[in-house]
């Protein structure tokens, strides 16, 4: 068994502890754990660059919300010794008692991020769930809120009641369009979590929703044609993938389970709607590849099924050509290839490390073909289509591939792949090289690309805008939060939600001030969580 050396150092009282831990090998799950924090002045804004590293010099002292630590996920390629919170891969009743609120808990080795990018006053707490989260103000300076109690309260239905407040007491809410559905991840103490919670765009706030059927991380969460969420797989508490899947209801706001299970348990897959295409198709989802396990050599996947909500079942579809996990699925919804789905990257046990194949799904065959290379291999990285009814230039219509790679070297380049020619060409490279950031398409045209790494230990809170008109990377406001592996949600306001990635906060992007604002806080802090938005 791979396991991390458990390495124990003394806490100084005005420094964090430094604990490391030795890589547990490839395609196995972060596991995270956590301890109290005392506030602190520190301000953990730093960057790479001389412009940030600026800012962050001048901002004022205030007080830190909760800190959180950050296990990147392993790669093949990597050997080195990592600045994490991770466990062996154990059973639940293997795993240590609760953290007390005096010190670490000894569930795999950590360290406090350390170097340019932050400078810890003390200990700092690495809480369950990755990423570092900054001090929060407003744009005008004032202060947010920095705990669920003090942040605006959002109605919801009496399944989602907090606990403590009885369903009477909660005002009833006729509709959730327009929220956002954060559910599982990891986080508290616990590798896979089944609760859920609501972004509430009108009051900036979260709050506690009905919990899943089953306890999931890395796993998907797909809107269905009639608003309904279809969550599918995931690494259950024990790190084993599930084959399990549920359908969350925006209108009783409840969980029910899938009666049919999916055809193969995966975790670290993708699931994409497919539309366009003018068959059968329409409307379901393809669910292709990922990994079996999360502590298992020779795991990944090449196999690919549907569900369709109409008969609520999963069918085996035609395999891909490699097996992967960590990789990209596109919908191309538009053009000579609509209804193909663009499946890119990813790492695969067969070629040892990440891959720059690409390939098709075709809805009406029901099978995949391989189409041009990426100009270099990549995992974790984003891929964002960039509709024509958006996007203007000779660009709309194509599929942007940003990023990506091991945390230890990340890559800056960028790539469209074009459905006219069925191949890859070069954009302009980005402004900070990065992997496990967030992007979208915003409603000006323009790709919003934000957080993620620029190494093992260097969390960003940078961002940055694509312009397709002009193939360029161009950088835009800073985040208020460290996000890694968060997600992008469009918001039917115009603006971009990235939460759920490390931080305890998420923070909103106004495409027209270009400029972040933060939001309330979390309800729980969490990770390889999924959202989306509810219509």
């Amino acid at each position: 068994m791979r396991a991390a050396l458990l390495a124990g150092a003394a806490i100084a009282a005005s420094a964090a502890v430094l604990l490391t831990v030795v890589d547990r090998g490839p395609v196995s799950s972060p596991r995270f754990d956590s301890m109290a924090f005392v506030p602190t002045h520190a301000d953990v804004h730093a960057s790479t660059s001389k412009s940030e590293a600026s800012a962050a010099a001048s901002s004022a002292a205030r007080a830190l919300p909760k800190q959180i630590g950050f296990a990147p996920p392993p790669s093949k390629k990597k050997s080195d010794m990592t600045l994490v919170v991770m466990v062996p891969d154990l059973p639940p009743s293997e795993n240590p008692e609760p953290p007390q609120s005096s010190g670490w808990t000894v569930q795999g080795s950590a360290a406090p991020v350390s170097g340019a990018n932050f400078q810890p006053p003390g200990p700092i707490a690495m809480s369950a769930v990755g990423g570092i989260s900054a001090p929060l103000t407003s744009p005008a300076g004032g202060s947010l809120p920095s705990s669920p109690s003090t942040a605006p309260a959002i109605s919801h239905p009496a399944a989602s009641s907090p606990v403590g407040v009885s369903p009477a007491e909660q005002p009833a809410i006729v509709t959730h369009n327009g929220f956002v559905l954060l559910a599982g991840g990891q986080g508290n103490g616990q590798f896979a979590l089944s609760s859920a919670e609501l972004f509430d765009p009108a009051k900036n706030a979260f709050a506690a929703a009905s919990s899943m059927k089953d306890a999931r991380t890395d796993h998907t969460a797909t809107v269905l044609p009639g608003g309904k969420i279809l969550v599918a797989g995931g690494e259950g508490a024990t790190g084993r993938a599930l084959s399990s899947a549920e359908l969350y209801d925006p209108v009783d706001g409840t969980f029910s389970a899938v009666a049919s299970a999916m055809v193969t348990a995966r975790a670290e897959h993708t699931a994409t709607l497919i539309s366009g295409c003018n068959c059968p198709a329409d409307g379901q989802v393809l669910i292709a590849g990922g990994t079996t396990a999360a502590s298992t050599l020779g795991s990944t996947l090449r196999s690919a099924e549907l569900f369709d909500p109409v008969s609520g079942t999963f069918t085996a579809t035609g395999a891909m050509k490699v097996t992967r996990a960590r990789h990209s699925a596109t919908l191309i919804a538009s053009g000579p290839l609509a209804g193909n789905v663009l499946i890119a990257g990813g790492l695969s046990d067969e070629s040892g490390g990440d891959v720059a194949t690409a390939e098709l799904y075709d809805p009406v065959t029901g099978q995949f073909t391989t189409t041009g290379a990426m100009s270099m291999p990549r995992e974790n990285h984003t891929a964002t289509w960039l509709s024509p009814s958006v996007v203007a230039g000779s660009l709309a219509g194509s599929v942007l591939v940003a990023g990506g790679g091991d945390v230890s070297a990340p890559t800056d380049s960028a790539e469209v792949f074009n459905p006219q020619t069925a191949a890859f060409s070069p954009v302009g490279a980005m402004t900070t090289a990065r992997t496990m950031q967030s992007a979208i398409l915003l409603p000006t045209g323009k790709v919003l690309i934000a957080g993620g790494q620029s190494s093992d230990t260097n969390f960003l809170v940078t961002a940055e805008l694509f312009d397709p008109v002009h193939a360029t990377f161009a950088a835009t406001g800073s985040m208020h939060n460290f996000h890694a592996g968060a997600t992008a949600t469009a918001l039917e306001n115009g603006s971009a939600l990235i939460a759920g990635g490390r931080s305890s906060f998420g923070d909103l992007y106004d495409p027209t001030a270009g400029t972040f604002s933060a939001t309330g806080r979390m309800i729980t802090d969490v990770a390889e969580s999924t959202s989306t938005l509810i219509r």
